[in-house]
């Protein structure tokens, strides 16, 4: 027999098992010459962070933007290493500052900035004793901000701004009074018969929640329930209310004016008769008792009485028999109520300033009548605020906090209401007069 060589399909003798090897290894070796030299493509880049007072910031975020897998934090120094590549942007942040972006330009030392930013709601929340971060509170504590409150509008009043933005905060309006508007607050439910309202604390400061406007505040945080408002002891039982009012930062002055014009009307009057009418309607009932109670017979009206009240001609008539429509004769259309403010903010390193001015208008349904008595005899409210913080970093670990704040309040009410009411709004010759007309005539308006 003869040799016959082996060959493959195509043609080709098969490689032989030394060379086979040879290229496997020559293979591997790219690999390793390439993962070599994409490594040789990253710079290793150092720096330190520091915030406004040169302090080292201890914690910051330092990654890459395009590859948050590339990153690191900067230790009790403030500093940090890095590999990062070519180009890309250079990302540093941490909670409660200002994140800055820093191209990476080949260099190998960055020096970082951090400015103080704006407090984040979702990360620091304020409690009794200060500011918390959130995943460390165990009260329940529910906040709000003002560009929330911001958008109730043509509600003048910051009670009833609150209407519908917290849970677990009930309010209740029984008044459309000009200046007693302020809804009756309740926290979860009522505790007590005798009182139930929250404590108020205006930056720090115990006041009432009318003497606030709403353009002020910066942020209101709601304390519910015991573990939250031990701090407060019994005053905080029903629940405690920290309104924080806005404050300066450091930068150019910034303006801000607003104003705001509200138009109110009645939303539900009942349907009524005119004395015509109620009277035919009285003999209906009359007629309708007859078979039962004769005796009523007595109370019909004469229909020749019953036609005066309608198409009168006479003076005579329309003295003796009136018929006036008298929500028509003492309510208006509708009631304006006005809203302008001003806010002006900035600051220096050294000094931080807030300052704004706010006047509301609450105008009255009812109208109003001539007097010679030397006052008007509708509702009204007028109120005017003013507020100034003033912040003074007096050394890097001391700030001085200022405070100023002032309002006025008038308040114009029918004595027939409130005859307190005289005490503030008439003169003194006619304050004797005025009393004994309401307590002896008990007038609607004296």
């Amino acid at each position: 027999m003869k040799n016959t060589d082996l060959k493959n399909v195509s043609g080709r003798s098969p490689v032989p098992r030394g060379k086979r090897t040879w290229t496997v290894l020559l293979c591997l070796l790219l690999a390793f010459c390439t993962t070599e030299v994409f490594a040789q493509g990253r710079t290793n880049i150092s720096g330190t962070v520091v915030d406004e007072q040169g302090e080292p910031v201890i914690g910051a975020t330092v990654i890459v933007k395009e590859n948050t897998t590339i990153g690191t934090g900067t230790g009790v120094d403030g500093k940090f290493t890095l590999s990062v590549p070519g180009t890309g942007t250079l990302e540093v942040s941490q909670v409660g500052k200002e994140t800055q972006e820093i191209a990476i330009d080949g260099r190998t030392v960055y020096n970082v900035v951090l400015r103080q930013g704006n407090v984040e709601i979702g990360e620091v929340v304020v409690v009794g004793f200060g500011e918390q971060a959130k995943a460390s509170v165990l009260g329940a504590i529910t906040q709000t901000t003002s560009k929330e409150l911001e958008r109730a509008g043509g509600v003048s009043s910051l009670g009833m701004a609150l209407t519908g933005n917290l849970p677990g905060v009930v309010t209740i309006t029984s008044t459309g009074l000009p200046g007693e508007e302020d809804p009756k607050i309740l926290i979860r439910a009522a505790t007590s018969w005798n009182n139930s309202d929250p404590l108020v604390l205006v930056d720090g400061i115990e006041r009432s929640i009318s003497s606030v406007d709403i353009n002020s505040v910066d942020n209101i945080s709601v304390l519910k329930d015991a573990s939250a408002t031990a701090v407060f002891g019994v005053k905080g039982a029903n629940g405690v209310i920290l309104i924080t009012t806005k404050r300066g930062r450091e930068g150019r002055a910034q303006i801000d004016v607003g104003f705001s014009s509200t138009m109110k009307t009645v939303s539900r009057l009942p349907d009524k008769m005119d004395a015509y009418d109620a009277l035919r309607f009285k003999n209906d009932i009359v007629e309708y008792e007859l078979t039962t109670t004769p005796d009523v017979w007595g109370y019909i009206t004469p229909q020749a009485v019953i036609d005066n009240f309608r198409n009168q001609t006479t003076q005579k008539q329309r003295e003796q028999y009136p018929n006036i429509d008298w929500v028509d004769y003492m309510f208006k259309d509708v009631a304006m109520s006005y809203n302008a403010n001003l806010n002006i903010s900035g600051g220096t390193p050294f000094i931080k300033y807030f300052a704004s001015a706010d006047y509301l208008h609450e105008g009255d349904l009812f109208k109003s009548f001539a007097s010679d008595r030397g006052y008007e005899s509708h509702f009204a409210f007028d109120r005017i605020n003013t507020r100034t913080n003033l912040d003074f970093s007096l050394s890097k670990t001391t700030t001085f906090r200022v405070n100023l704040f002032g309002g006025l309040r008038p308040v114009r009410q029918r004595c027939g209401l409130r005859i307190d009411c005289l005490l503030r709004s008439l003169p003194d010759r006619r304050l004797i007069a005025c009393l004994v007309t309401c307590l002896t005539t008990r007038l609607v308006a004296c």
